[in-house]
């Protein structure tokens, strides 16, 4: 009896071929959700990273002003500026680029009849910024004003021309240097004025001090170097209009009879909000916290900072304490009596909206608010004991 021995040339049947793709379809799809939940928090945490950096950065450097105002300036933190003239302004740069909406006038020793513009140690300024996109509030704009102590301008002997004339303002390096000149450590000699990296530049601002002629603040127009005598010009025009010799008071021509005359280089720092464009064109623009010192071109702290607000521990004009006030009482008291600023606000937020995934896409932006607040501790010492 013989073997049959068959052979069967038959595959797959369509259901387990429809069944193998099936679970094919889910194994790669489950996979590649997996991935893509993954990348997205990937982009989440790098982008909390980079905020919370950017937003270290820029609370850093912003308290550090803070606590500096009024350091280094004359006992009591106000100098008297220009009057009868045009209004000096901060926040402008040296092409007449101001903080958005124009430069800022400096607030005035009184509040009834003529003003007096002053240069205090913190000048708030309440409600003077922009308004970002998307947030009703106007953000604030704050400066302070601190001395330089890098740059030892005030070991210069200082020159004025005479006879009423207020340009050129020669310095004049000492030899020997007296005791009285205190230097950087590592220096024996102070800085040439046109020094490159921190000598005078136009956009600087100099305070000139003479014990019976009083107090001006003047700003650069140009230097001119050489060495061991400098010019330097404080011309009429300048962008800050600080420079006005036929203003009636506060102008650098006011002192320029008296002898001994000192200078130091001051810092007037504003911080505030502005609108840049988008580099896509996309939307009304991207939010970017600025600093600007002097009458120098602003820079970028930050970009994407959505808020910036502040508040003041101060005293009225009776001595009551004021906790909290966005304006610092301002006007009724005086700008010197701010013992405290408080940071309200710091608020920045992710470069796009919904972290670019379905998990975060109905979220919105993602944001971090930094709150606290720092004493103005040379305005609280210096009005205490002086």
């Amino acid at each position: 009896m013989g073997c049959t021995q068959t052979n069967s040339g038959r595959g797959f049947t369509l259901i387990e071929l429809l069944v193998s793709l099936a679970l094919g379809m889910l194994v790669i799809g489950t996979a590649v959700k997996l991935f893509s939940q993954g990348m997205a928090a990937t982009f989440v945490v790098s982008q909390r990273a980079e905020m919370q950096q950017d937003l270290r950065s820029a609370s850093n450097l912003l308290l550090k002003d803070i606590s500096l105002a009024g350091a280094g300036m004359p006992a009591g933190q106000t100098v008297a500026l220009p009057a009868g003239g045009a209004a000096p302004l901060y926040g402008c740069d040296q092409v007449g680029n101001c903080i958005p909406g124009g430069g800022i006038a400096y607030p005035c020793t009184t509040n009834v009849g003529p003003c007096f513009p002053t240069l205090y140690g913190i000048i708030p300024g309440w409600r003077l910024g922009i308004a970002v996109p998307g947030n009703p509030t106007r953000s604030d704009v704050i400066t302070v004003v601190y001395a330089d102590t890098v740059f030892a301008l005030n070991c210069y002997g200082v020159t004025f021309p005479g006879g009423g004339a207020v340009n050129p303002v020669t310095f004049t390096a000492p030899a020997p240097v007296p005791p009285t000149c205190v230097l950087p450590p590592g220096l024996v000699a102070p800085q040439a004025v046109d020094d490159p990296v921190v000598g005078l530049q136009a956009g600087d601002l100099v305070l000139f001090q003479n014990t019976p002629a009083g107090q001006a603040i003047a700003e650069v127009s140009n230097a001119a170097g050489g060495g061991p005598t400098y010019t330097v010009n404080f011309l009429n025009g300048d962008p800050l209009q600080l420079n006005q010799t036929a203003a009636a008071s506060g102008d650098l021509v006011q002192i320029v009879g008296g002898a001994n005359t000192t200078a130091t280089r001051i810092f007037v720092i504003s911080y505030y909000l502005k609108l840049l464009p988008d580099p896509l064109g996309v939307g009304p623009g991207i939010p970017v916290l600025m600093r600007q010192v002097n009458g120098h071109t602003p820079v970028p702290v930050a970009e994407n900072v959505v808020n910036l607000q502040f508040t003041y521990d101060t005293y009225d004009a009776a001595g009551n304490l004021l906790n909290a006030v966005g304006n610092a009482g301002w006007p009724g008291t005086s700008l010197n009596l701010i013992r405290k600023v408080n940071l309200v606000h710091l608020t920045i937020r992710g470069q796009v909206a919904g972290a670019g995934s379905s998990m975060m896409i109905t979220k919105g932006y993602q944001s971090f608010d930094f709150q606290t607040s720092i004493s103005a501790r040379n305005l609280s010492y210096q009005n205490r004991y002086f």
